[in-house]
């Protein structure tokens, strides 16, 4: 038996699309499947299996004919319209993409205007507070609805503003602080400070401070180094001489007995004398002493120019 499937068909009434035969479509469908459904295959039931699976894919494969040729029919007027829609809509975007170029000529004009108002705004508000107006900006926000003209509103201000300007703030507090913790700690172990404050930029402090001990500990090693070799040489010096005697302005060596130098004598310089002083006077002075006291006085006057000699007083 072979399928039989009634085609619906395509009306108009009253300006509506209307399909008719759908239920005798439905019931000619619904006899096929019912026919080859619950088919027990076996052995004896092959060939009239093979058959049954036949039909059942012919009807289902023509429906989907039948479907197709309806929908292509109903879409033909459409496609119609649908390519003339489609130009036109062509045709107005590009005019509008044109108008849309010069459009954003002036809306770009118009955002440089809000942009030049913030920064001005930005400017005066971080020279009141005393902090350097870097912030982070977004494109996104030099739209009209931010602004009253080219002033940003205060609503946009205190959600995007304002919180970057606070961290400012507290960055510039910690700093001064961080300053003069450093500046303090240098000058307390006898450093210049201004070598520390430069690496602020890229350190922490707890860094710097760790930075100072450490050249603290680098300068008591370089100093008992140099203290040592001064010790050190002072010990040699020590141990050169330590068998050598004065004698009568010789330095001799004990064991060998031979002079190893000789001490230099100092040379007597002329007293200094103002213009007052240079008349030669003579005064006769009396004195009293030990035999070794009037030895150094003479020597004394031998060194400062005066010249002397020795007076009998039968007073005396």
């Amino acid at each position: 038996m072979t399928n039989d499937l009634t085609q619906p068909q395509i009306d108009v009434e009253k300006g509506q699309i209307v399909f008719k035969n759908i239920d005798q479509f439905k019931k000619d469908f619904e006899q096929i499947i019912q026919r080859h459904n619950n088919f027990i295959v076996t052995e004896e039931t092959l060939v009239g299996s093979r058959k049954s699976r036949a039909e059942l894919r012919n009807a289902a494969k023509e429906s989907a004919a039948l479907r197709s040729k309806i929908k292509t029919e109903l879409l033909k007027p459409f496609d119609e319209v649908s390519q003339i829609a489609i130009a036109y809509e062509k045709q107005a975007k590009d005019a509008a993409d044109v108008i849309d170029t010069d459009v954003k000529v002036f809306d770009e004009i118009e955002k440089q205007k809000r942009r030049d108002g913030l920064n001005n705004w930005l400017a005066e508000r971080a020279n009141e507070l005393d902090i350097d107006p870097d912030i982070e900006i977004n494109e996104k926000w030099f739209i009209k609805g931010n602004f009253n003209g080219t002033l940003p509103k205060q609503l946009f201000i205190a959600e995007h503003i304002k919180p970057q300007f606070d961290l400012l703030i507290k960055a510039k507090e910690q700093r001064l602080a961080d300053t003069v913790a450093v500046r303090n700690y240098a000058e307390s172990k006898s450093f210049d400070p201004e070598g520390y404050l430069h690496t602020l930029d890229f350190k922490s402090l707890a860094q710097i401070m760790m930075d100072i001990d450490s050249d603290v500990t680098k300068r008591q090693k370089r100093q008992e180094a140099e203290q040592a070799v001064s010790d050190m040489e002072a010990e040699q010096e020590r141990q050169r001489h330590v068998n050598e005697v004065t004698v009568n302005d010789k330095v001799i060596d004990t064991q060998t007995g031979e002079v190893v130098a000789e001490v230099p004598q100092e040379q007597p310089q002329a007293p200094t004398t103002s213009p007052q002083s240079e008349q030669v006077v003579t005064h006769l002075i009396r004195a009293t002493g030990t035999v070794p006291k009037f030895q150094a006085l003479a020597e004394f006057m031998k060194q400062s120019g005066i010249q002397y000699r020795g007076v009998q007083d039968e007073n005396l």
